[in-house]
């Protein structure tokens, strides 16, 4: 069969519910590319470079992020599942790279220097999480185990080494994740820490985790999450300026004032695209961190609400489409990588309005971010592979209940099988 043919095979598995997710993802990168150039090219002509400086390297990781995906959907769900230590041990690799090779940005180490770019590997981090954890999840559904955390710990096996090789194989699933979130919180990064444990953590739940389990595991996030919080001087202040950024307008409330007045200045209508003044060095971090302001501002109130309507759609497309697999790795797959791309863009739009401690949490697609917008393309690709694969899988294995129901009729009779299979 030809490649052609092949490929079109494979379309007939590609559901309405696949075919909206890549739209939003296509309006949502455009959104990003026209807010990129027009948050940077002042900055850009400012510090004596070209106005396209920052526009270019945003479509040079885009293109790159392309190229991923198709690799990604190249390789299959089954490879990608199957070298999932190989994933873990990459980018344990690189952060510890970052650690000792690494550039500081702000008072924190996170980047490595590839030329003119950056690479960020706590970002790969977060779908290399949830690879992982989808990986052995999956494993435990299809083996019959109970998806559980804390009862392994008071239901260990007896013995010395049998306690250690019980505890090591009962976290295996959350291993992964917790290992590259301690070496990112060292960066230190807690934000995105807790985003690479938080939706391997989501997944458990996913995959049916006893409810009283998953209260316990909140209540211990909650209480880890507040102790990490107000141990730490700057994320303390962070905390309480989040109440009234405006006490220290001038200090820690700066960027979330600076920040909400360049959002309510776009009125219900917007200045109008390229005609925000907040992105010309009064913003921090307005190409970034807050480049939704700089869109909420150029677009409005109505701007800012198909961006948000946009997200909610990812979301529910996403969740449409692992709802229609049976298999549990492909399923807990697109879960997470939707959650991971969808709650990131919330999370990112509450902090730019001041309903979430700032942090380093981009916006997908639209907050400039080479390593960012590659992981969230790659994604893509992972979700789009993991669909068409699972639903493929659904098919083969109908056809073969239809071929053995139909053997079954046809066995009396004397006829020869025609299982192919």
């Amino acid at each position: 069969m030809s490649s052609r043919g092949h490929a079109s095979d494979k379309m007939k598995y590609v559901p309405d519910s696949l075919r909206w997710l890549i739209a939003i993802t296509g309006v949502l990168i455009v959104i990003g590319c026209l807010n990129i150039y027009s948050s940077t090219y002042y900055m850009d002509i400012y510090d004596g470079g070209s106005a396209y400086k920052h526009i270019s390297n945003h479509i040079l990781f885009l293109l790159g992020g392309i190229f991923a995906a198709w690799i990604a959907v190249k390789l299959g769900t089954n490879k990608i599942r199957q070298g999932a230590w190989l994933w873990f041990i990459a980018v344990f690799l690189l952060l510890i790279l970052v650690k000792f090779a690494g550039i500081s940005v702000n008072g924190a180490n996170r980047w490595i220097m590839l030329g003119p770019m950056s690479l960020q590997p706590s970002e790969l981090a977060k779908v290399a999480g949830i690879i992982w954890t989808a990986a052995f999840l999956a494993k435990r559904i299809n083996n019959k185990e109970p998806i559980t955390v804390f009862y392994g710990i008071l239901n260990r096996p007896a013995g010395k080494r049998r306690k250690r090789r019980g505890l090591v194989h009962h976290f295996l699933p959350i291993l992964c994740p917790a290992v590259l979130a301690t070496i990112v919180l060292l960066q230190p990064d807690m934000g995105t820490a807790a985003i690479i444990l938080f939706f391997p953590g989501l997944l458990y739940i996913l995959a049916g985790m006893p409810f009283l389990e998953i209260l316990a595991g909140i209540v211990t996030a909650v209480c880890l999450g507040g102790y990490l919080a107000v141990v730490s001087a700057y994320r303390a202040e962070r905390m309480a300026i989040l109440w009234d950024p405006f006490a220290d307008p001038l200090g820690a409330g700066y960027q979330i004032v600076r920040s909400l007045t360049a959002v309510g200045s776009g009125g219900f209508w917007g200045q109008g695209p390229g005609e925000g003044v907040y992105k010309f060095l009064y913003l921090p971090e307005q190409h970034t961190d807050f480049a939704y302001a700089v869109f909420s501002q150029e677009f409005g109130f109505i701007g800012s609400v198909v961006v948000m309507c946009l997200f909610m759609g990812f979301l529910m497309c996403g969740f449409s489409c692992a709802r229609q697999l049976k298999q549990p790795y492909e399923s807990l797959l697109v879960y997470g990588l939707t959650l991971l791309i969808s709650v990131q863009g919330i999370i990112n739009m509450a902090m730019v309005i001041g309903c979430f401690p700032v942090t380093g949490i981009p916006l997908p697609f639209i907050s400039y971010g080479g390593t960012s917008l590659l992981t969230n393309v790659t994604s893509l690709g992972l979700i789009w592979g993991a669909v068409i694969s699972g639903r493929e899988k659904s098919d083969i294995e109908e056809r073969r209940r239809m071929i053995k129901a139909m053997e079954g009729q046809l066995a009396p009779s004397g006829r020869k099988s025609f299982n192919h299979f």
